[in-house]
């Protein structure tokens, strides 16, 4: 009778969070979409973002058209970043706050004015977005990127999923059809940790206006004195955003050791642009530690070490027991 009362209360519990999971999603305020409406001077053959040709001082008013398909009424929030690349290799929209590469002299965020910041959609329907593009006087080569983002408000207290969903359109501009070379130059190593995880970041610099795409990149790492990587990682499908600064991350993924050792990357693009850097760095013993204590990398090392101690401890004394037996009885076959 007990265990048929334990599998009533799990299969009951069960049910009751299956109700509040469904309540949740109902409640969502990640049901919406959005779509540019595309001017004249829109590129053809990209339909899902603006990709426009623009002239000196051009002013040109830009739609978005917002749909919330929710049982509710949305606000939303919207806010334009310069486009830049985050520490994955991955173009990213969403940064508001970095270091602006000495290469870049436009800022995309700055040729566009929003004529309002948040805006709410009624339940089930749409709503259409202005806002005003200024060409800078200067003439530039290459493209300007950058992107639209438009984010849910989520009031306090409202029944809501946790993670809110950003849905972001790229803004790119060009003045020309002209190809830019693509140039990629490499930086310093640095030793770091991120969640709690030991890695190492490699500065790069696309020092050029135009997006350096499906990038391949193979990394090793060796420890001075050693042939053999202590650690290789290929990355696949990285794309750098014109004239941005970066630092490429690679997991280390085990406890740091102290040491000298040689960084060496090796990058190509879709188009066969190839690079090398080698760097050399150093991960200091205060370094080291003090990362260490706070890492969750399995501490293979020292768990290591202790159990070749123990080994050695007891082979040495099953080597002592074996001749402590063997000369006792030689010294009995003598006294026979």
């Amino acid at each position: 009778m007990l265990t048929l009362l334990k599998k009533i209360f799990v299969v009951a519990s069960l049910l009751l969070m299956t109700v509040c999971f469904n309540e949740v999603v109902s409640a969502d305020s990640n049901d919406f979409s959005i779509m540019p409406i595309l001017p004249e001077n829109q590129n053809p053959d990209v339909p899902s973002y603006f990709d426009l040709t623009v002239i000196p001082s051009q002013k040109q008013k830009l739609q978005v058209q917002i749909k919330n398909n929710s049982n509710e009424n949305q606000k939303y929030r919207i806010y334009v970043n310069t486009a830049t690349t985050n520490q994955n290799g991955i173009i990213d929209y969403s940064i508001s706050d970095f270091e602006k590469d000495e290469s870049m002299k436009i800022y995309l965020k700055d040729c566009i004015t929003l004529e309002e910041n948040q805006v709410e959609v009624s339940a089930n329907s749409e709503k259409t977005l202005s806002f005003e593009l200024s060409v800078p006087e200067e003439v530039f080569e290459g493209i300007l990127l950058g992107g639209i983002t438009i984010e849910p408000i989520v009031e306090e207290g409202k029944k809501s999923v946790n993670n809110v969903f950003t849905r972001t359109i790229a803004i790119q501009l060009s003045e020309t059809t002209s190809e830019i070379v693509p140039k990629l130059e490499g930086g310093k190593v640095s030793v770091s940790q991120e969640n709690l995880r030991n890695n190492i970041k490699f500065e790069l610099r696309n020092s050029t206006p135009t997006i350096i795409s499906k990038v391949r990149a193979e990394i090793a790492i060796t420890k001075q004195g050693v042939e053999t990587p202590v650690l290789e990682q290929t990355k696949e499908q990285l794309s750098f955003a014109p004239n941005s600064k970066f630092n490429l991350m690679t997991e280390w993924n085990n406890q740091f050791k102290p040491g000298k050792y040689m960084y060496s990357i090796h990058l190509n693009d879709e188009k066969g642009n190839k690079w090398d850097f080698n760097q050399e760095f150093e991960i200091k013993s205060e370094v080291a530690e003090k990362l260490n204590e706070k890492s969750v990398d399995e501490k293979k090392s020292s768990i290591q070490d202790y159990l070749i101690y123990i080994i050695g401890v007891l082979t040495s004394i099953f080597i002592g027991f074996v001749i402590w037996m063997v000369s006792k009885r030689l010294k009995k076959h003598k006294q026979k």
